[in-house]
């Protein structure tokens, strides 16, 4: 009888043990990417500013833009197997962006937005993004212009004007740094901005942009 006793203790000792191991095991295999890390984005996007007058006119431009992740809250979803876990990333970013806009025989526009940034990926590496801009644009007229001096004669300055600009945009595109472990990801989108003062009144642009990005990300100590 003890013999036995002593048998069902070893027993369950070692299948406790193998279950403590088969845990760790897991806890080591099932590091879900985007969780324990920190990421970063920098995205460089070709604009078509669409100007729907008659007859309608397409201007072309390119914007450049960092992503500073300030707020991230993961969602797990139930996946079949341990090995592969599914993370949904839920995220805000600050994203500072510089452009241009050509507009042919009229004028370059240079701009500045702190855009805000909400970015939900899911864990296939598909992603929607809602943008928030506000910012400054500075417009260069492309054709010369002179400027009556004192003494009666002309000289050619530089000469532009300042707006404020407010819109935001949809953006839609792949992440290959989710599952592929390739740190780029592809974007697509159309947004409207309103820029004043533009004749005293606020004018309405919509543009499309496609863009692609280096995703950063690092593990976090």
């Amino acid at each position: 009888m003890k013999k036995q006793s002593l048998l069902f203790v070893v027993f369950f000792a070692v299948l406790h043990l193998h279950s403590i191991a088969q845990a760790d095991k897991y806890k080591d295999i099932i590091r879900p990417e985007g969780v324990k890390n920190k990421k970063y984005i920098a995205t460089l996007s070709g604009l078509a500013d669409v100007e729907l007058f008659k007859p309608v006119n397409i201007n072309l431009g390119m914007s450049v833009s960092g992503g500073f992740r300030i707020l991230y809250k993961p969602k797990f979803n139930k996946s079949k197997s341990v090995y592969n876990p599914q993370v949904v990333e839920r995220e805000i970013y600050i994203k500072p962006t510089v452009g241009f806009i050509y507009r042919k025989r009229y004028n370059t526009a240079f701009f500045f937005i702190p855009e805000l940034a909400y970015r939900h990926t899911f864990y296939k590496g598909f992603f929607a993004e809602l943008n928030f801009d506000a910012g400054y644009m500075y417009s260069k007229l492309n054709a010369p212009v002179y400027e009556q001096q004192a003494d009666s004669t002309f000289k050619k300055v530089n000469f532009g004007y300042h707006e404020l600009i407010l819109g935001g945009k949809f953006v839609a595109g792949y992440d290959f740094s989710k599952k592929l472990k390739t740190p780029i990801a592809l974007n697509f989108g159309t947004g409207v901005f309103y820029k004043y003062p533009s004749n005293e009144k606020w004018i309405r642009h919509i543009y499309v942009e496609a863009g692609i990005s280096y995703v950063f990300r690092k593990e976090k100590e």
